[in-house]
């Protein structure tokens, strides 16, 4: 079970993180937003890991907390896709 959660945390990281490029006009703002995601997912994970204790080795709760703050920006991604929409 922990190397799907793993397993299914790095296919989100990694298609969102394959995906700015496309949707995001400036080389600035592709930069922002892959430091933004990966810091706060670092620090999501990091925390999360830390107060789960021994319930899951705390790899896998990095990971999956990294995929759970990369999710909202997988649906915008996904819509964005869907409605054949531009840079912006």
């Amino acid at each position: 079970m922990f190397a799907l959660i793993a397993t299914l945390a790095l296919l989100v990281m990694i298609y969102v993180h394959m995906s700015i490029p496309r949707f995001t006009a400036t080389r600035r703002k592709r930069f922002i937003a892959h430091v933004v995601l990966l810091l706060v997912g670092l620090a999501f994970g990091t925390i999360s890991a830390m107060l789960s204790g021994t319930i899951a080795p705390p790899w896998v709760v990095i990971l999956g907390g990294m995929g759970v703050v990369h999710l909202p920006a997988l649906c915008v991604l996904v819509l964005k896709r869907f409605r054949h929409e531009g840079q912006s």
